[in-house]
């Protein structure tokens, strides 16, 4: 895969943090689950930023893992 494909296939939005739980990568606020839409995605709510997050299903297995250092 070139580095201009991984670059944009890369999940940017969101991040699974140490607690197991996805984080907004803004503000590093964890999310909150609101419900799924049509079965392909899944939304989330940042408190902190007032904002919608969108997820579909087909990027979870891609969602970035936090190291103990963040």
């Amino acid at each position: 895969m070139s580095s201009d494909v991984a670059a944009a296939t890369e999940v940017m939005t969101v991040y699974m943090a140490m607690d197991g739980g996805l984080h907004h990568t803004r503000c590093n606020q964890r999310l909150s689950l609101h419900g799924q839409r049509a079965g392909l995605e899944l939304d989330f709510y940042c408190l902190t930023c007032t904002e919608s997050v969108t997820i579909p299903f087909c990027v979870l297995e891609r969602i970035p893992v936090a190291d103990s250092a963040c």
